[in-house]
């Protein structure tokens, strides 16, 4: 579980990244939408899938009205 842990660090921190180095927003977001998929999973591996899962149908809702 700790090589899985890594990865989902290493996934978060590549997220950020693409996020920082794109300039375009519609670019952008997918690393947005990569580092909450990642940090959810992270919550899931700790045992907190529901939090997780609301988490995430908010983040996308939110994303939905900023970019519709």
């Amino acid at each position: 579980i700790t090589y899985f842990v890594l990865f989902l660090k290493v996934c978060f921190v590549s997220g950020g990244l693409a996020v920082a180095s794109n300039p375009s927003p519609y670019y952008g977001i997918v690393g947005l939408v990569m580092g909450s998929f990642v940090e959810c999973g992270w919550l899931v591996s700790f045992g907190m899938s529901f939090v997780s899962l609301v988490l995430f149908l908010v983040y996308l809702g939110g994303m939905l009205v900023v970019f519709v």
